[in-house]
């Protein structure tokens, strides 16, 4: 392994310490204590999750590069048979002890997503939000095939082509890794791992919206706007089939 290979996977196991007690706070109760409005985004993806993974009780379902494991966590008390993997021990700690708080059986395990070979004993796979936290996306995604029995659905969610700059600050403080990938090489890199029945789905639109005339006028005319710009916008949500 390359010495940059090792130094930004260090980043990454040492990147709950660094954050400090404060920022170790939000990773114990993510999605909440966020502002209203990013809790409600982080809820509605798991809605999102379940859908389109089907995860039915009784599914079995991995989640790589977890971080603290609030969509593993979730996924348990929907009657999922989950596990999750991360790099860092320290975040594997804090989604193992809040599972015990909270009283679930789930199984959390330190382990790099770029190298894990999880035997094909899944139904889903979930990456949600860490593809962009390694270069190595194509291992990754190896990985989640490994997982995957066949005809098992893989679900990554990833920012979209903004996170490029965005995640600028997080990668010059800390040291860990900050990409931003393009659909179009994400169904490249699926299609070469083995998945089949790509398919990409918009998000974006997750807001309420009242009766008043002025709301009802931006409901209406949102759809077309949504459509039109939802390419290069909102969220990378993909989903596949393991052969």
């Amino acid at each position: 392994m390359q010495v940059a290979d090792t130094e930004r996977k260090q980043a990454e196991i040492e990147y709950p310490h660094a954050i400090g007690e404060e920022g170790r706070g939000w990773l114990r109760t993510k999605p909440f204590a966020n502002n209203p409005r990013e809790s409600a985004r982080l809820l509605i993806d798991f809605g999102y999750i379940v859908e389109l993974l089907d995860l039915q009780p009784g599914t079995t379902m991995v989640e790589l590069g977890c971080g603290s494991g609030w969509m593993t966590r979730f996924a348990a008390r929907h009657g999922v048979g989950a596990e999750g993997y991360d790099i860092s021990p320290e975040m594997i700690e804090i989604a193992q002890e809040l599972a015990r708080e909270e009283g679930l059986h789930v199984h959390f395990e330190v382990g790099d997503m770029e190298q894990l070979d999880l035997g094909r004993r899944f139904n889903a796979c979930l990456i949600y939000q860490s593809l962009h936290h390694t270069p190595r996306a194509d291992l990754v995604i190896q990985a989640a095939h490994r997982a995957l029995v066949p005809g098992g659905r893989l679900l990554l969610a990833e920012p979209n082509w903004k996170h490029r700059f965005e995640g600028r600050q997080a990668a010059s403080e800390y040291g860990v890794t900050d990409l931003g990938y393009t659909p179009r090489k994400l169904k490249r890199l699926l299609r070469d791992a083995g998945f089949t029945h790509i398919r990409r789905f918009h998000n974006n639109r997750k807001r309420l919206y009242s009766n008043a005339l002025v709301d009802i006028a931006a409901h209406l005319a949102e759809p077309l706007m949504y459509r039109a710009l939802a390419p290069f916008w909102t969220q990378i949500w993909l989903r596949a089939e393991a052969n």
